[in-house]
């Protein structure tokens, strides 16, 4: 455990003086975790850690320390879920307003290797450009969905505060309205 605990703060160090920023995000190595490497990481800092166990689903994380990405770039469904995450507005992700996240995990070494390029490109081409999609880093999202589960409602509903320095978008009566990092009324009595 020991041993663990200095590589994961070795590299998070180093990581750190590399970029200058905090790193709060990593991936588990080879994929491989259990109980104890997941109570390091947290002990270490991290808010997230991205596993390789595929859900071939866009359900956001319930421990952000065990973020299950929806597939491996490698994936054959890969384009069949890219054109299911797009495409289908009829089904109950779309009008359940809940938000989705797409996460693909690979290597890019893997794509010299396998000579496959042409499947990331595609996935790209596909997913990329849309007005309706946010495209964002792991922290970024991980930031987001804190941000938006820790805004206190009151109890009529018609004031919102938001404690954290990021804007939050909400439906209210099927507007989009913006939670600034104050008090929001919601509604007019």
């Amino acid at each position: 455990v020991v041993s663990m605990v200095k590589d994961v703060l070795f590299g998070k160090e180093k990581l750190e003086e590399i970029f200058g920023q905090i790193i709060s995000g990593m991936a588990y190595a080879n994929g491989t975790y259990n109980k104890d490497a997941v109570d390091i990481v947290k002990k270490c800092g991290f808010h997230y850690s991205r596993t390789t166990d595929s859900t071939e689903n866009f359900y956001l994380p319930e421990d952000w320390l065990l973020m299950h990405p929806t597939c491996k770039h490698t994936n054959p469904k890969l384009m069949e879920l890219a054109k299911k995450f797009v495409e289908e507005k009829d089904s109950p992700w779309f009008w359940s307003n809940k938000p989705m996240l797409f996460t693909v995990w690979g290597h890019a070494y893997e794509f010299d290797n396998d000579n496959n390029w042409e499947v990331i490109q595609e996935f790209c081409k596909y997913t990329g450009g849309r007005k309706d999609v946010w495209y964002a880093t792991n922290i970024e999202i991980y930031d987001y969905v804190t941000a938006y589960r820790n805004l206190s409602f009151s109890v009529d509903l018609t004031n919102v505060y938001n404690p954290s320095a990021i804007d939050v978008y909400i439906l209210v009566e099927g507007n989009e309205v913006v939670i600034h990092t104050e008090n929001s009324i919601l509604a007019n009595e």
